[in-house]
């Protein structure tokens, strides 16, 4: 009997502590992490990041192919007078590649100034049709020389221009372009005023059949036109008499082409530059001459 009541005892006892497990509380969950605040971001405005489509806009073929003739002067220099021994592949390759721009830009002020003649001469005979007809060619060489030669920034494309040329997979004319914006140093932007201005008052007097007034104004865009010619071919003279020489594997006489192609640069920056880009005259042919 008392085996029977301990038994029972130990049932009891037993059945209690797993009852009493099972009734305890859970332990705590615990906390679910916190994630770290994410570090705050400067907005757009703040990030200067380049855009590329802008400084693709931005580049100036004038500035580029002036830039090429200016390395080409150093490639000269440092083919004749640097260590003895002349590469005159090179020396020839770079004064070829100053007289093709040089002849490229003539070529354009040199059509401006013979459309320009032929303008003022059928004016004078009274040949009225044939004279606007001369004027319109005059604009469309300005406009050639433009295209060429402006940065597509200058010629009022941006890159929301560009961007929707690509999104509407066509140029709609819905696509924002911009007023052109000239970048030129002033004195050469006045010059071209000048221009814009005898032609303009020589289509006036085309239209009022006014031979003197036609002639008058023809006579300031012939002034301009003429000197950037006079500019132009002789630094082209000059470059392809120093290509001759190289490609003739001769150095002499290239000191003397040289200075005189130098100088009608430096005189053109004097003119139309000014103080803004002087650093990059030519490089003199003694180092360290001034």
């Amino acid at each position: 009997m008392r085996a029977l009541i301990a038994l029972s005892l130990l049932l009891a006892a037993c059945t209690c502590l797993v009852l009493g497990c099972n009734s305890q509380e859970p332990p705590p969950e615990r906390p679910a992490p916190v994630a770290a605040p994410a570090p705050s971001l400067p907005s757009p405005a703040q990030v200067d990041v380049p855009d590329p489509l802008q400084d693709w806009l931005a580049q100036s073929p004038m500035r580029l192919k002036m830039r090429s003739m200016w390395i080409d002067c150093g490639m000269i220099v440092r083919n004749v007078e640097g260590s003895g021994l002349c590469d005159f592949d090179s020396l020839e390759g770079s004064a070829e590649d100053i007289a093709r721009k040089a002849d490229s830009f003539a070529d354009m002020w040199e059509a401006i100034r013979d459309q320009n003649r032929a303008m003022a001469a059928k004016a004078k005979e009274g040949d009225w049709f044939e004279a606007r007809y001369q004027s319109q060619r005059i604009w469309s060489s300005c406009t050639d020389c433009h295209i060429e030669n402006w940065s597509q920034h200058t010629r009022g494309f941006r890159p929301a221009t560009i961007e929707g040329w690509l999104y509407n997979r066509n140029t709609a004319d819905d696509v924002p372009t911009a007023d052109i914006t000239l970048s030129a140093p002033q004195p050469f932007i006045e010059l071209m005023f000048t221009m814009m201005r005898g032609l303009n008052q020589s289509v006036r007097g085309i239209e009022n059949h006014n031979a003197n007034r036609v002639l008058d104004a023809s006579a300031a865009v012939h002034r301009v036109a003429n000197v950037q010619l006079q500019f132009w071919r002789a630094i082209e003279g000059q470059a392809r008499a120093i290509a001759e020489l190289a490609a003739n594997n001769r150095v002499d006489g290239v000191e003397g082409h040289y200075a005189k192609l130098t100088q009608s640069c430096i005189d053109c920056h004097t003119h139309y530059v000014k103080d803004q880009r002087m650093p990059l005259n030519p490089l003199a042919w003694k180092h360290g001459d001034e």
